[in-house]
């Protein structure tokens, strides 16, 4: 008995869905897995604060301003909601909102490195310093990625308005526009990034406000 597939023309093709499926599917595995990563970050947090029994969880002043933390979330919330609201409708529409997404992950993630330098605390000064400093530093590193899967859809869009769109090839079981798989694509990072600002949301209630 073969285990593998035959190599033969009759063999079923895969539905032309497939593809865009696994564009969306991998979207939400992303979205599993930074939830898990972050949760480490908001255990310790509360971890560190219940087991605070010799008073070093904030060693001298360690509230962060309000003020930074505000306009970093503004700046995140403002960018997912819109490219969120634009992933369904036409790609005339989609180009700009991606764009000010892309602006305004890269202005608050400037604004967050700012930030540390503008802190009268560094990462040793007790527990709660270290997880603010691990949180939003892998936070902000973690964006840029995002940010980088933004840029690829918004690049896409850039090419697909000038016309210079390469089509794919007809193959049997494989869309052959690749407007379907661009569609897929912003629909999954869309959703992939309102799930990571919200997190970051999560993220300024606790260790702003808290």
């Amino acid at each position: 008995m073969e285990a593998s597939v035959p190599l033969d023309e009759h063999v079923q093709a895969e539905p032309p869905e497939w593809q865009p499926n696994a564009i969306r599917f991998g979207g939400q595995l992303l979205c599993g897995s930074i939830t898990f990563f972050f949760l480490a970050f908001l255990f310790a947090y509360f971890y560190l604060l219940a087991m605070n029994t010799n008073g070093h969880f904030r060693i001298g002043k360690t509230q962060p301003p309000i003020g930074w933390g505000t306009a970093i979330a503004g700046l995140l919330l403002l960018g997912a909601v819109i490219y969120r609201l634009a992933a369904r409708r036409p790609f005339a529409d989609v180009l700009p909102a991606g764009i000010v997404a892309l602006v305004c992950t890269l202005a608050a993630v400037a604004l967050q490195f700012y930030e540390y330098t503008t802190l009268s605390f560094g990462a040793a000064s007790g527990g709660y310093a270290a997880v603010f400093f691990g949180w939003t530093a892998w936070y902000a590193v973690l964006a840029l990625v995002g940010a980088f899967w933004i840029e690829i859809q918004v690049a896409s869009l850039v090419r697909l308005r000038a016309g210079t769109s390469e089509r794919r090839a007809q193959r049997e079981g494989v869309p052959s526009d690749d407007e379907v798989l661009l569609r897929a694509g912003i629909e999954a990072s869309s959703f992939y990034w309102a799930y990571f600002v919200a997190i970051g949301m999560i993220a300024f209630i606790v260790l702003y406000l808290v």
